[in-house]
């Protein structure tokens, strides 16, 4: 906003007005028709800023409400969100807890099952067992005679499996024994012929070293005949 023009007006007491010349009279309403000019000119800028500031500051208030209703709009559908959130998390824990209710009444179902399988398991192994011992109660009277017998059919048994073992094993000793004989027999000949075959190796090196040592001392000869034969006579003075 301009600083606004400081005017200075002079007033005169109506006498003196009265008393002056028509000159200076027509001049004074000529500058209080121009100061009404200037005055009127700047309450025309101040109202226009004024009404320029008016509609700034509307403009910026629509602004701020509108950016008011937009984070409105933004925080209620934040908080929206957020519920609609908070809502499935709790019909997923719902739903969780509802299957674990369930997988815990089927276990619990199973488990009962079990048991009461079990149950019945047991009352007919009991039942089982009282039926073996009345069976075994009403034996006790036959039971010497029956374990005389058994001792001497396991007797009769034993003896015959001793048997048989000692039977078994003889007859695998012996051919053990004598399968390790041919075995040990046949490296035996083995290691002679071995012997017989290096015998031979070795008589034939022997064979070839008195040749060599022969032609050694046959070429040594020549060499010592050649070299007499190529040195000439001595003169005599």
């Amino acid at each position: 906003m301009p600083p606004r023009k400081k005017t200075v007006t002079t007033t005169t007491p109506s006498t003196e007005v009265k008393i002056e010349k028509p000159k200076v009279e027509k001049y004074q309403t000529s500058s209080l028709e121009v100061l009404r000019v200037q005055i009127a000119k700047e309450i025309n800028t101040i109202v226009d800023l004024l009404i320029s500031q008016i509609n700034q500051f509307e403009q910026t208030k629509k602004q701020i409400q509108e950016e008011m209703m937009t984070k409105e709009k933004q925080n209620k559908q934040v908080q929206e969100e957020k519920q609609f959130a908070i809502m499935m998390d709790e019909k997923k824990k719902q739903a969780e807890f509802e299957e674990r209710l369930t997988a815990k009444t089927k276990d619990f179902e199973e488990q009962k099952e079990i048991e009461l399988n079990k149950l019945k398991t047991e009352s007919e192994l009991l039942e089982q067992k009282k039926s073996e011992f009345q069976s075994l109660k009403s034996q006790v009277t036959t039971f010497p005679t029956q374990l005389e017998k058994a001792v001497e059919e396991a007797q009769k048994e034993v003896a015959s499996e001793l048997k048989k073992e000692y039977d078994g094993e003889k007859k695998f000793l012996t051919q053990k024994f004598e399968y390790d004989l041919k075995l040990l027999q046949q490296q035996i000949n083995n290691l002679q012929q071995i012997i017989k075959q290096q015998e031979k190796e070795i008589d034939s090196l022997q064979d070839d070293r008195t040749r060599a040592i022969e032609q050694i001392n046959q070429l040594a000869v020549t060499v010592i005949k050649g070299k007499e034969l190529s040195v000439p006579p001595t003169q005599t003075i």
